[in-house]
């Protein structure tokens, strides 16, 4: 299953990196500011689906008890001890057993169980690393998921190298699979299905992307296997210029590998648009379903595959079943949050959220997306994860929390505090969320963020 990818970044990072290798200048993109505070991605540990990491513009949010509620157990983990520039790209995530893979644009990088140190897989180098599948943990916890790591770098005009590599170790190490990708091929994301009767086995593996050259023409492109990737076929994506709109895929069906699901996606400012599209051969032939004139960030499907969800800022939730998708354009949302990520499981429907709008960064649904419950505030975080001092987490977050928590009007950390008076329920430090139910602190909190709105926040969050 694909883990939330950044459409824009993938492709946009992918030609670039092909202008740069074949001498032609690029204009600097540098950015002289953060990006403003959100959070865009949930990932669930297939070892204690209790556990998450919330991916956020500016680092990783870390939360062994989820259940407990939005005012307990989140811990912040900075992008630099996880190998990434938050202020260029949004890595996709996925747990390999209790190790974090994080895809970045410099490789990719493995987290110890304890997630406070992050190494770079040798076998993988520095390649860019676009996408990672790892087969769906919906019902209970497990390990021994094997897991697929993409990565496509630029050569030079019309020319890439596309590596696809594989663990089955629990992201220990990492060995390259045969492919047969040309190197006029640009790799822009990965999904897997599991096999039917072995959910630790491979079923249905796709890879999406664009083929072709300027002067013979481009095709967007999905291959499939069904081998677990000793042999592709290829499938041209019909109506897609594979120029400026391109097939990023969404996932795949956990109970129908032959049912995949396709963002159409076309990412030239100011004009942003996305087709959602849908294949029940394998991707031999397409439909389109919905679309939309901004890009849709949030897709999961469901863990009986009956049902999909999606959405965006301005298209806001959509839920529809599998069997009633031609009319996915004319359903009103079922919920109107600014949607920037989603992610399925057992336990109910995860969404990110706009904090100041919806009232929650990650909410959570137990009703199909008709209602949610705050599961994390970006002002939920109670300092770093807690780690050794020489760690990637211990040598590098404290500090940059230390600014961030400012910035959020968040607790500098969870170290007990004298009570005041009116001390909080632990009699600790106040780790609640925003919402208004909570007492005095969220009250503060919430007015330290809509202060933020103003230039002030802007400024202070320069980099």
């Amino acid at each position: 299953m694909l883990r939330f990818p950044s459409f824009p970044w993938e492709f946009q990072a992918s030609l670039v990196a092909a202008l740069v290798l074949a001498g032609v200048a690029v204009p600097s993109t540098a950015v002289a500011h953060g990006r403003f505070p959100g959070a865009n991605g949930i990932v669930f540990d297939p070892t204690n689906l209790d556990h998450a990491v919330v991916r956020t513009t500016f680092g990783l949010y870390d939360n062994e008890t989820v259940s407990a509620g939005p005012a307990q157990g989140w811990r912040f983990i900075c992008s630099s001890a996880a190998g990434f520039d938050s202020n260029k790209e949004d890595p996709s995530l996925t747990f390999a057993g209790e190790r974090l893979l994080v895809a970045t644009f410099g490789g990719l990088l493995v987290g110890s169980p304890d997630r406070c140190n992050y190494e770079p897989s040798a076998v993988v180098g520095e390649r860019y690393v676009v996408g990672l599948a790892a087969l769906p943990r919906f019902d209970a916890p497990a390990k021994g998921s094997p897991i697929l790591a993409l990565s496509s770098n630029g050569k030079g005009l019309d020319s890439f190298e596309v590596k696809l590599f594989e663990s089955t170790d629990e992201g220990v190490s990492f060995h390259e699979l045969p492919t047969p990708f040309t190197p006029d091929f640009l790799a822009l994301s990965v999904v897997a299905s599991p096999k039917a009767g072995d959910p630790l086995a491979w079923g249905t593996l796709y890879v999406s992307g664009r083929d072709g050259t300027e002067a013979g023409g481009y095709h967007a492109v999905v291959f499939r296997s069904d081998d677990g990737g000793v042999t592709w076929k290829r499938n041209v994506v019909q109506g897609l210029d594979g120029i400026l709109t391109l097939p990023y895929l969404q996932g795949v069906s956990p109970l129908d590998g032959q049912t995949v699901y396709v963002a159409a996606t076309l990412d030239a400012p100011p004009t942003r648009k996305q087709s959602n599209l849908v294949s029940h051969d394998g991707g031999a032939t397409f439909s389109a379903y919905f679309s939309a004139d901004e890009l849709l960030p949030g897709f999961a499907t469901s863990p009986d595959g009956s049902s999909i969800a999606f959405g965006g800022e301005k298209t806001g939730l959509r839920v529809v079943g599998v069997d009633a998708l031609e009319g996915a354009a004319s359903g009103a949302p079922i919920q109107k949050t600014r949607v920037a990520c989603l992610n399925w499981m057992a336990s109910g429907l995860y969404a990110c959220g706009n904090a100041f709008v919806d009232g929650f960064s990650v909410g959570k649904s137990t009703d199909g997306g008709k209602t949610f419950a705050p599961l994390m505030q970006l002002t939920s975080a109670c300092g770093p994860r807690e780690c050794t001092a020489s760690s990637d987490v211990g040598s590098q977050c404290v500090e940059v929390w230390a600014k961030e928590a400012k910035e959020l009007v968040a607790p500098a950390s969870c170290t007990e505090v004298p009570p005041t008076e009116e001390p909080n329920e632990t009699g600790g430090c106040d780790c609640s969320t925003g919402s208004a139910s909570h007492g005095r602190g969220p009250k503060l909190a919430w007015a330290g963020w809509l202060g933020a709105l103003g230039l002030g926040f802007v400024l202070r969050r320069r980099r």
